[in-house]
């Protein structure tokens, strides 16, 4: 038999009701302890307001970082002479380790690498060398007094076409070849200044002289055609060439006069502004 139940027992609901009426009362001890808590002291404020002034601190000297780098942008984009120094990072002539180099040539025949500037070797005109090339071929318009056309050649292998002009005193070479079809490269002596000059709304870099070739082995007419040719090239900045390179619409263009008496830079920048 199961014991009775005690009736003495209060319900779940004289349970709730009972502990609805209890309010506990915090004594002066818990206060204290409160009052005394480390978020509440002087110097826990002052740490936070001097963390807060070092937050800001950093985010003031961030954004003073970024202004002055878009100050330097703006500089280089719209300031022509930092702008030609921030090209000339990107484009300018490769100079060589010295002013003394050991060149390796294969012509096809030898005797043509030091007859470059005969005017046999620019049997082309300029229709003919524009339809090898498949690009737009532009010349000096109007050719000034003195300085003819001679003709054209397209090398294949550069994918370049090189115009021969000259004078009574001087040759011209004016090469121009797209961007991006092989490399565009061009070697100087560690000596060779390099000067910054404007052609129309861009940057063109001029140099002085040129690499003097002095060969290693016997003349070339007494090599087999097709043989390699090892030279020695040393750069010689009184060597009477002027060399003018720019890059505009795609396409890097090169002028280069080869004569004692030959054009000022600022012929072959007013040559240069006037291709077409």
């Amino acid at each position: 038999m199961s014991p009775s139940p005690d009736h003495n027992i209060p319900s779940e609901k004289e349970i709730e009701a009972l502990l609805e009426r209890v309010k506990p009362h915090p004594t002066n001890r818990l206060r204290l302890e409160i009052a005394s808590a480390p978020w509440n002291k002087h110097d826990y404020a002052q740490f936070r307001v001097t963390s807060s002034r070092k937050h800001l601190n950093t985010r003031l000297a961030w954004g003073l970082a970024f202004l002055v780098v878009i100050f330097v942008a703006g500089i280089v984009a719209f300031v022509p002479p930092v702008r030609a120094i921030a090209r000339q990072i990107f484009y300018s002539f490769i100079s060589a380790p010295s002013s003394q180099i050991d060149v390796q040539l294969t012509p096809v025949n030898p005797g043509e690498l030091f007859n470059l500037n005969d005017p046999a070797n620019f049997t082309l005109t300029v229709a003919q060398a524009q339809q090898q090339a498949g690009f737009p071929v532009q010349q000096i318009t109007p050719t000034p007094a003195g300085l003819s056309l001679v003709g054209a050649r397209y090398e294949a292998s550069y994918h370049a076409v090189i115009l021969f002009y000259q004078t009574s005193d001087y040759t011209l070479f004016l090469t121009q070849r797209p961007l991006g079809k092989g490399q565009d490269v061009f070697s100087i002596g560690l000596e060779a200044r390099v000067e910054i000059v404007e052609v129309g709304k861009v940057q063109a870099e001029f140099v002085r002289g040129g690499w003097k070739i002095v060969s290693t082995q016997p003349a070339p007419s007494t090599q087999p055609p097709g043989n390699p040719v090892n030279v020695k090239a040393i750069w010689d900045s009184s060597l009477p060439q002027s060399t003018l390179r720019w890059q505009a619409d795609g396409t890097a263009f090169e002028l280069r006069a080869v004569g004692e008496i030959g054009p000022s830079q600022s012929d072959l920048i007013l040559w240069a502004n006037e291709l077409k």
